[in-house]
């Protein structure tokens, strides 16, 4: 349940929405919750039918349901909003909610902070407590940098990026606007590149950077390497979980999904709407084109088409898989029946 100090009525949520009321009352309304765990003042949403009993027992003091609805279906005094895509609609009021209970935001940089002389901070900056900001740093204007971020020599972020606690970012890395960096990324560390020779491995100088285009969120413990030479790109739109690795000179187009523990080795690239579910794996120097998907736990060792379906390891397209893998149950059998044959050929 998440609570809000600014009280919504139905009534004021419905005004803002395109869907058909059926309301009870006009009560007071300060939180989201769960169909289970909500209370009188809690607005929810219903989508999914196997969750019906739990909105007949509901306490909730709104709920979105789907626009064809039958409302007779329910007993409880309740509010109910009838709407085209419940979800979607639900969760664009909880965005608006949160920025109507956040409070003016104003400039404030802790006494604890480290400013070379040489950055430059736009207006109506936060920077938290124990924050290092190096040499030639650009801030845009209304961006937050919490407690103990280091920005290194030469970065550049733009306006309304939210750099959360304990985030390094190393030198010379372009971050654009919009941007949210969650807990403990690290973006810039040099790619894992060496070179064996004389016996010893010897390390391939990381002097690139990495830019990351407008409206991207990247997760908490995710890491971007730098480029070896040129730049590694994050596009615009694009969306990583946690703990996902990104390898030097990467490429990563625009509105694609990282799922968490996903790794791409150096130089893959990734196109435009892909989606790739968690703990995939990906060799590098090769293409996943645009609107491509991959499943949880698929190791990538070829380029993939557009908008091609692939999963396992190593990923194959999911109907040629799914085939291989319902074959799979018959195996213990043919050997069986392969031993058997063997014998009575070598009796003869």
């Amino acid at each position: 349940m998440k609570r809000f100090g600014f009280l919504l009525t139905p009534a004021q949520i419905a005004s803002k929405l395109n869907g058909t009321t059926n309301f009870i009352n006009n009560i007071k309304l300060d939180n989201v919750a769960e169909l289970t765990e909500a209370n009188e003042h809690s607005v929810c949403f219903f989508e999914n039918p196997r969750f019906l009993d739990s909105l007949k027992n509901t306490k909730a003091g709104l709920v979105f349901v789907p626009k064809n609805f039958d409302v007779n279906q329910l007993k409880l005094n309740v509010n109910l909003l009838l709407i085209e895509n419940p979800y979607i609609h639900f969760m664009m009021l909880v965005q608006t909610w949160l920025k109507l209970d956040l409070p003016k935001l104003k400039g404030k940089i802790e006494s604890s902070a480290k400013i070379a002389k040489s950055a430059s901070i736009g207006k109506n900056i936060i920077l938290g407590s124990n924050c290092v900001l190096g040499e030639n740093v650009i801030i845009g204007n209304d961006t937050i940098i919490e407690s103990n971020c280091v920005i290194k020599d030469n970065v550049k972020i733009g306006g309304n990026c939210h750099i959360h606690p304990n985030t390094t970012i190393y030198e010379d890395c372009i971050l654009k606007n919009n941007i949210i960096i969650h807990a403990g990324c690290v973006i810039g560390a040099d790619g894992f590149g060496y070179l064996f020779h004389n016996g010893i491995h010897n390390k391939i100088p990381q002097v690139g950077n990495v830019i990351i285009e407008d409206d991207v969120e990247v997760g908490a413990n995710s890491a971007i390497d730098r480029a070896t030479l040129g730049s590694t790109t994050i596009g615009k739109g694009t969306k990583i979980d946690n703990l996902v690795q990104i390898g030097h000179n990467c490429q990563i187009d625009e509105n694609s999904v990282l799922c968490a523990q996903t790794g791409l080795a150096g130089s893959t690239i990734i196109g435009k709407t892909v989606y790739l579910a968690g703990q995939v794996g990906v060799a590098g120097h090769l293409k996943i084109d645009d609107g491509a998907m991959v499943g949880a736990q698929s190791g990538v060792t070829n380029g993939i088409p557009k908008g091609a379906k692939y999963f396992g390891t190593p990923a194959r397209d999911a109907g040629l898989q799914k085939r291989i893998m319902v074959s799979e149950k018959y195996l213990p059998e043919i050997v069986k029946e392969y031993k058997r044959q063997q014998k009575a050929k070598d009796k003869k």
